[in-house]
């Protein structure tokens, strides 16, 4: 029995199995560029949730700050001071020196601790291992400036300024 063209085409298709080479480059091929469109946007996520972090952090030990100094009438000689249970030490002159006893009503930072001094937030983009409250932000016990460490570099994603000047 001699089987007419549309019969054998039909058989032919039947009997074939898997995917051809070309169809499997095709493929990956477009699995590659849906993957070169979509992992630099979710890097740029990741870089702006910590950005965020990095303002929540740096605001809440500015306004730790200003509360100390409110309550106190000087700047903290060192931001381990905002978080002490026991004799905070202000600013005094040049130098540091206990506060007025009574005046103190802190600590001013109740975070639950992930860094060397718990209750101060560290800077997510602190790179050193492991990072430290010295090593994310510079701070000065005169004006009583909290910013980001220096020796971190980089910009935010939002408006292109320096981590340094925030």
């Amino acid at each position: 029995m001699r089987l007419k063209g549309t019969e054998m085409s039909i058989r032919n298709k039947m009997n074939k199995r898997g995917f051809t080479l070309i169809e499997i480059l095709i493929v990956i091929v477009i699995i590659a560029v849906l993957a070169l469109i979509v992992i630099p946007r979710l890097m740029s996520a990741t870089r702006k949730a910590r950005e965020v972090a990095m303002r929540r952090n740096l605001s809440l030990i500015r306004q730790a700050v200003q509360r100390f100094q409110a309550d106190t009438g000087v700047y903290p000689a060192s931001l381990p001071d905002l978080v002490t249970y026991g004799t905070p030490y202000g600013w005094v002159n040049g130098e540091a020196a206990p506060v007025i006893p009574g005046t103190f009503k802190g600590p001013y930072l109740v975070i639950s601790g992930y860094s060397d001094y718990p209750g101060i937030p560290l800077n997510p983009f602190d790179s050193n291992a492991p990072p430290t409250v010295a090593t994310s932000w510079d701070y000065n016990p005169v004006t009583g400036n909290v910013n980001v460490n220096s020796a971190i570099i980089g910009t935010t994603v939002q408006d292109n300024t320096p981590y340094a000047q925030l």
